[in-house]
């Protein structure tokens, strides 16, 4: 990462980097007689140019007049990242272009380590042949190895500017260079331009990039010979004056890549790099061994002082961030300004696990404190409402003294349990109920709902009121916990059949509105409760269940906010008792409603219904709602309707008439 991020060396204006890219592998025999066709075919162009067409591997003869041109326009050396291990076509021409170069031209060799036998390896080093270079050696000033070895993580960090067979077999290098001793094509580019070799060439020495992949821009290897190309963009070969060339696979055609901090790069930018590196003596350090464990030691210390000095949480938070942000930037700065590698992992590592140690500690004795406080309170108040105490006390402290808040509530109530109650034993009675009770809250605590109070049999849940998700997530919460109760009910009626125990019918109802949050009461007996007039619309909700066969109704409020998460049916428009304004109340369906076989013409014939009872066509309204209940006999509701129809065509109502119906009961 620091390496990715940090500084570059600026790339010496005397490298370049000439590719063998796809266009000039691919220039085929119809390229020569249209794009090439006014190229002199007498001429080196022309045959350079025929050569190449004939496909790749390109003769040695490619190589011979590519160098010849580089270095008549006056390069100062040309550097094959090529290997060239076995005799071919056009090595005469290459062999005669060496040794006119003086060793100004220099061709790549190759280490490898080769399987000797079961279990046995052995590093050889291959030359290039003696048809190219006669006098093929190790100290050959022609050649120079390839090879990078990749170190953590198999990433290329450095170079190797020297090596010997012994060394790479695991045996100690040499102190000097000598006899035996190969070194890098950087190495041999490098003495070209009167580089020396940076002490202990032998060790890794890792180096500072010039920049990501494609710093170094390529020239495709086939312009050199197009005459266009030659004069317009290569001034004549004037851009090779005084540069060592690097003439390399460029590609993914060529597999030739290898893995740096900065993504894949090119083998011929490797060695560009890493010659780069040898010109400027853009080398970074590593401290000893021994440095990280004082680094390790020094950021347990501080995550230590840390926790004694900031009792509070923010405070030393902060502290950690910024003693983190601190050493990054020490690393970073070492890195850029001082070429030198801090360690950073390991210390890192340390002053996050003594932190995380040290916040565990706190948080240990704080849970505990919190633990025996709880208890204590537990005795007096809700566990729902010391938990909001202990995880937000301040505005829990501010709320008990009246504040306004929208809230989503629920409120759900047995239907005929006083008559249950009179035919029950007492006992039998209080711990069948307080088993009905134990498995609704626990629906409501599993949806993150607060039970306000118990009256009787009747439940009173808000959502909202302490730790809001936001109005529609609230709303939707309620809704979820409203089915889940129902659903939960079906399962202890089943259960209680089986044991010869009554089974109960709940009403529910859903709403939200605005509500006056406090803790109210006496000074002998509070309670933290919600009160206003949203709570009363609940309650009379809960109360038209019966009236319109449904086991669950919702508020207008409460609807307009979950009607694109549950599928909602209109039930009515209806004025509750004491209010003037109508309210639009829905119902929603479930498994437990209309047959899923019939759902959707009941739907439609119900929709048709609701739309000619409103516009007063009474006898279309009740022709509809009787077509819903041939698809849902049982259904409560459209039988409703289709009395009121019938008594509407004997008794029709004023012109004022909208639709609206008025409750006759709280």
């Amino acid at each position: 990462m620091v390496t990715a991020t940090g500084r570059f060396a600026p790339g010496d204006r005397r490298l370049t980097f000439v590719g063998i890219d796809s266009t000039s592998v691919s220039i085929s025999d119809l390229d020569l007689k249209t794009l090439y066709a006014d190229v002199d075919r007498a001429g080196v162009e022309s045959r350079a140019l025929r050569l190449i067409a004939a496909g790749w591997p390109w003769p040695r003869e490619v190589y011979s007049l590519l160098a010849d041109r580089l270095l008549r326009a006056g390069a100062s050396g040309v550097v094959f990242d090529l290997l060239l291990l076995k005799s071919g076509p056009g090595d005469e021409a290459l062999q005669n272009s060496i040794r006119r170069a003086g060793g100004r031209i220099i061709i790549g060799a190759n280490f490898v380590d080769e399987v000797t036998g079961p279990g046995a390896s052995a590093w050889s080093l291959n030359l290039p042949p003696s048809s190219v270079i006669a006098d093929a050696s190790p100290q050959n000033p022609a050649i120079g190895y390839v090879n990078f070895w990749p170190g953590f993580g198999g990433i290329v960090r450095g170079a190797h500017y020297a090596t010997t067979l012994d060394q790479l077999e695991g045996g100690k290098p040499p102190e000097n260079i000598e006899t035996g001793a190969s070194l890098s094509l950087a190495a041999r580019a490098g003495a070209l331009l009167g580089a020396s070799l940076p002490p202990n060439p032998f060790a890794l020495h890792l180096i500072r990039f010039s920049g990501p992949p494609k710093t170094f821009a390529m020239i495709p290897a086939f312009q050199i010979f197009v005459p266009d190309y030659w004069k317009q963009n290569l001034g004549e070969g004037s851009l090779f004056r005084d540069k060592i060339v690097f003439v390399g696979p460029y590609g993914n055609w060529a597999h030739d890549e290898h893995a740096t901090a900065f993504g894949s790069m090119q083998g011929a930018e490797l060695h560009l790099n890493s010659l780069n590196a040898l010109l400027h003596r853009a080398f970074i350090r590593e401290l000893p061994a021994w440095t990280s464990l004082c680094f390790m030691a020094f950021a347990a210390f501080a995550a230590w002082l840390l926790t004694v000095f900031s009792r509070r949480i923010t405070l030393r938070l902060l502290g950690f961030s910024m003693s983190l942000i601190v050493f990054l930037g020490i690393v970073k700065v070492a890195y850029d300004h001082a070429n030198t590698v801090v360690p950073a992992i390991p210390p890192l590592l340390t002053f996050g696990v003594a932190g995380l140690g040290c916040f565990a500690f706190d948080y240990t004795r704080e849970r505990l404190e919190k633990l025996r406080v709880r208890r204590t309170l537990e005795a007096y108040v809700s566990e729902v409402v010391v938990r909001d105490i202990l995880d937000n006390p301040q505005s829990y402290l501010n709320a008990l003294g009246g504040k306004r808040t929208p809230v989503a509530l629920l409120m759900t109530d047995l239907r005929g349990f006083t008559a249950i109650s009179e035919q029950m034993d007492s006992t039998e009675l209080v711990t069948q109920l307080n088993e009905y009770l134990s498995v609704m809250v626990d629906d409501i605590f599993a949806v993150r709902g607060s039970v306000d109070k118990f009256v009787g049999d009747a439940i009173f849940a808000v959502w909202g009121h302490l730790n809001s998700s936001g109005a529609a997530q609230d709303t939707a919460l309620a809704v979820e916990a409203g089915l889940r109760m129902r659903k939960s009910l079906g399962r202890l009626n089943e259960q209680w059949k089986q044991r010869g125990l009554r089974t109960f019918k709940m009403g529910c109802a859903i709403n939200f509105g605005e509500v006056v949050f406090g803790n109210i009461g006496s000074s002998r007996k509070m309670e933290p409760t919600v009160i206003g007039d949203a709570v009363n619309v609940t309650a009379r909700l809960e109360g038209l269940t019966k009236d319109y066969g449904r086991d669950l109704l919702i508020g207008e409020a409460a609807a307009d906010l979950v009607r694109d998460s549950f599928p909602l049916q209109l039930v009515d428009r209806v004025i509750l008792h004491g209010r003037t304004q109508p309210l639009a109340i829905y119902s929603l369906l479930g498994t437990a409603d209309v047959p899923l076989s019939g759902r959707t013409a009941y739907l439609e014939a119900y929709q048709r219904a609701q739309g000619n009872y409103r516009a007063a066509e009474f006898a279309e309204a009740a022709s509809e709602f009787r077509q819903c209940l041939e698809h849902w006999p049982e259904d409560k509701l459209a039988a409703l309707y289709l009395g009121r129809c019938t008594y509407f065509l004997d008794h029709p109502p004023d012109e004022k008439w909208t639709g609206v119906h008025v409750a006759g009961h709280k």
